[in-house]
């Protein structure tokens, strides 16, 4: 039996909630830790818990709902609707010349991930099997599972309360992202490229819950949720690791590579992409402002090695390079 949404969704919040048994700490720690960065900068934790973080899910749904509208976020509102409109009036044009560079490239063009872990015939890990279902994997849920189950193991056997709120925090965008981007889908019902009807695929929208649910695939192109998934988790990563160099450049290479394979596979247009990932970044950012009690910046350490002029009184001038052990 293979695993459908439902019970993927089932797993992940099994996971998740296991996660909060590994979460507990001792109640005569203190109440919060701060982690100074090498910049200088300091971030402040509060005690993680994984019930306390999932619980403010629909306050912080509403905090992004509220400042996706705010004055200052209308000129990003304005480039996400043109870029749309720009992309979706190319679609056809840009999912035709991907899937060429697809056959040309010899990726392959269909879902090929295969069962890796199978309990009482029912299939419990799918996984990839060549690079055109890698590249996809990159946005299924279970990645971000899997950050979510490292980080807290990690913030639990180590102490390291940044780590175990991360990983609380993906847990929390796991949901937000996964209800935002289903409303939106059952609002749009754009088809999908795979099922499309008419060029750029036909938009039936509204089409109801109990339609949505079985033709599935015909109304739930627009916007993308699996972008809006690894949107979400590289915006928690960055915001609590901004002192790791690696991060953004890796994860905006994946996130390049997933886009191309969704159009490749048949999944997306890139019309809706700008939508999904402002999405996911935008709730991404709320989420891991939410988790931290300050983020502040003091004043760098002096660095080891200085340079500096100096001038005698007798009108010499010269430099100083100095080294501090």
């Amino acid at each position: 039996m293979e695993i459908g949404p439902r019970m993927k969704n089932t797993i992940a919040s099994l996971l998740l909630l296991l996660g909060f048994c590994a979460s507990g700490l001792s109640a005569q720690e203190a109440s919060s830790r701060t982690y100074v960065l090498k910049d200088g900068s300091a971030l402040t934790y509060a005690r993680p818990g994984l019930l306390r973080t999932l619980g403010a899910t629909p306050s912080d749904m509403l905090t992004f709902t509220k400042d996706s509208f705010s004055r200052d976020n209308l000129p990003w509102l304005a480039a996400i609707g043109a870029s749309s409109v720009i992309l979706i009036h190319y679609d056809q044009t840009i999912y035709d010349g991907v899937r060429r560079t697809g056959r040309k490239l010899r990726i392959s063009q269909t879902d090929k991930t295969r069962t890796y872990l199978t309990v009482g015939g029912v299939a419990l890990f799918r996984g990839p099997a060549d690079l055109g279902s890698t590249l996809y994997f990159i946005g299924d849920g279970w990645v971000t599972i899997g950050l979510f189950g490292y980080l807290k193991a990690a913030g639990w056997l180590t102490g390291d309360w940044r780590a175990a709120q991360t990983g609380n925090q993906l847990g929390e965008g796991l949901i937000a992202t996964g209800v935002i981007t289903e409303l939106m889908k059952n609002i749009a019902g754009r088809e999908t490229p795979e099922r499309s009807s008419g060029k750029g695929g036909v938009w039936r929208m509204f089409p109801g819950l109990g339609n949505y649910i079985k033709r599935r695939p015909t109304y739930d192109a627009f916007p993308s949720g699996h972008l809006a998934t690894s949107a979400m988790a590289l915006a928690v990563l960055t915001e609590n690791y901004p002192d790791n160099a690696y991060i953004k450049p890796i994860g905006y290479t994946l996130l390049g590579g997933l886009c191309f394979q969704m159009i490749n596979n048949g999944v997306h247009w890139a019309g809706d992409y700008p939508l999904g990932f402002a999405v996911g970044y935008g709730l991404g950012k709320v989420i891991a402002g939410h988790g931290r009690t300050s983020a502040v910046r003091t004043a760098p350490a002096p660095s080891a090695l200085s340079f500096s002029p100096y001038f005698t009184p007798e009108g010499a001038t010269g430099a100083r390079l100095a080294y501090r052990f």
